[in-house]
C-alpha cells in the first residue's frame, strides 16, 4: 500500500515527505522538498490533526474496574490495569498467585 502526502504543485505528482531526523514536522513553519518527478522545488507546511475516540468507563462512575495482569517481562514487575480507565494498581496476593502460574 502506498501513502503519498501531498502532491507536487508544480507537476502534480504525489509525494511522500521525508521526515528523517523530524524534519518536516514543526508546525507552521515553511519546509522544502524537491518533486520526485519534475526536480523542482516546493514549500509545505504542516498541521497537526488530533482526532478522538471515546469510550465508556463505567468504573469512573461508581462501577466495579475490570482488572487484567499487564504483560510484562519479568513476570515480577506485572501491574494490575483496568481495561476500562487505564488505572493501575499492585496485584494482590490472590492474583499474585494467578498471575506466577501462567
Amino acid at each position: 500500500m502506498t501513502h503519498e502526502d501531498v502532491s507536487c504543485p508544480y507537476c502534480g505528482t504525489y509525494q511522500d515527505i521525508n521526515h528523517d531526523d523530524g524534519y518536516g514536522y514543526e508546525e507552521d513553519v515553511k519546509h522544502e522538498q524537491q518533486c520526485n518527478n519534475c526536480d523542482k522545488y516546493f514549500t509545505y507546511t504542516t498541521s497537526i490533526v488530533y482526532y478522538y475516540e471515546a469510550e465508556k468507563a463505567d468504573c469512573l462512575n461508581g462501577d466495579e474496574h475490570d482488572w487484567e495482569p499487564t504483560h510484562t517481562y519479568p513476570k515480577e514487575f506485572t501491574k494490575m490495569e483496568c481495561t476500562y480507565c487505564g488505572e493501575r494498581r499492585e496485584p494482590n496476593e490472590e492474583e499474585w498467585k494467578d498471575i506466577l502460574e501462567e
